[in-house]
């Protein structure tokens, strides 16, 4: 995509686009995926991009979001290539998810441990009965859509679009059983002495 731009310089796409086709948008996400999994992935300025894969993801979805915002597609000129102006609109979102206060951290199933120096056997303790106590919290939750929602998104790290659209529930109710999860295990936690 170095000298060619497909939105910028297909007119024929453009104006399909511009009109909200489904045909186009979905051209659109396919051809310029990379460059908003870019914004997200690699980042930009001070920011390194989302580690988390499922942060990177919401980061892109959310990224083709506002750029196919009526005011958004009305806004691109057709003369500039689309690859920047996509760019633009994905560090704007960005910010704004950074700047966002996050309710709740995604874990990989396990607190985040500080780097330490090896052969540190009270550390070593430490980490083994957090491992065990985590163990515990998971196998605690027995009602299947919450454990299917705990291994998904805190394990595995899987969208809440993707998790919602693969269980048959509604986003809203994915993030409330998200919400009720990361409540419970932070208490679950504390009643054992590691938050």
């Amino acid at each position: 995509m170095a000298d060619t731009d497909l939105l910028r310089d297909d007119a024929k796409l453009r104006a399909a686009f511009k009109a909200g086709e489904r045909q186009a948008l979905s051209e659109v996400y396919r051809v310029y995926y990379s460059v908003a999994h870019n914004v997200a992935g690699r980042g930009f300025g001070n920011f390194r991009g989302f580690w988390n894969p499922a942060d990177r993801e919401d980061a892109v979805q959310a990224i083709f979001a506002a750029a196919f915002e009526p005011k958004a597609r009305d806004s691109y000129n057709g003369l500039d290539p689309y690859t920047a102006f996509l760019r633009g609109i994905g560090q704007n979102v960005v910010r704004r998810m950074l700047e966002r206060d996050a309710r709740f951290k995604r874990t990989d199933g396990q607190p985040e441990l500080e780097f330490r120096p090896p052969d540190d056997t009270e550390q070593d303790l430490i980490d083994a009965e957090t491992h065990t106590v985590v163990r515990r919290f998971r196998e605690s939750v027995s009602e299947p859509t919450e454990s299917a929602i705990l291994d998904r998104y805190f394990v595995e790290g899987e969208a809440e679009e993707k998790l919602a659209e693969g269980m048959g529930l509604t986003r809203y109710r994915v993030r409330k059983v998200i919400a009720l999860l990361d409540r419970r295990m932070r208490r679950f936690l504390k009643q054992h002495g590691l938050e």
